[in-house]
């Protein structure tokens, strides 16, 4: 953060999908999302999505779309690919996906979809922390950004936390991503 401004970083999105609807959906996709752009060619990608079999792992029989370096991470391969983003873009900004133990495809998007059917609003106010959060803000930046005392920050960090059930900052942005809560 510099003059009050917080940096927004870029991530660049492999994309390998063989299905050419999915693929063309992701691009698609990819284009609406201001913080992920497609990976140049000689680019080193953040994050690298395909729906490619796995030489190491056992056939399922089912297509999914996986994220490459991220084995807990899958997705079906008819997933919306703004939940493919998403999840991406949690990966990229360096946080965990964790498998709720099934094993199945599409358990990022059962617990996605779980998490929103209980979602609770946000007030304005908490949408802008989050979204703040999302940056990697502290609670000074925070303070800073929205013209607030950093206890008024940090009261608010609270009640993004205790609101979406996570039990950190981290598992804040996460719950915020997944549910659709702040913008990308």
């Amino acid at each position: 953060m510099r003059d009050g401004t917080i940096n927004r970083r870029q991530y660049a999105i492999a994309v390998d999908i063989g299905d050419r609807v999915l693929a063309a959906d992701l691009m698609a996709a990819l284009e609406e999302h201001p913080r992920l752009h497609p990976a140049a060619f000689d680019d080193m990608p953040d994050v690298a999505i395909t729906d490619r079999v796995d030489p190491g792992a056992s056939a399922q029989g089912t297509r999914v779309v996986r994220f490459v370096g991220h084995p807990a991470a899958t997705l079906p391969a008819d997933a919306d690919p703004h939940l493919v983003l998403a999840v991406a873009h949690v990966i990229a900004a360096g946080h965990g996906v964790e498998s709720d133990g099934d094993g199945t495809p599409g358990s990022v998007a059962r617990r996605a979809g779980d998490a929103m059917a209980g979602a609770v609003d946000l007030s304005p106010r908490e949408r802008e922390v989050a979204t703040l959060l999302v940056d990697g803000a502290s609670n000074k930046h925070i303070a800073r950004a929205l013209d607030i005392s950093e206890r008024t920050a940090k009261f608010h960090v609270a009640a993004v936390i205790r609101k979406l059930g996570a039990t950190n900052r981290s598992d804040a942005v996460a719950v915020a991503l997944r549910n659709g809560l702040v913008a990308l």
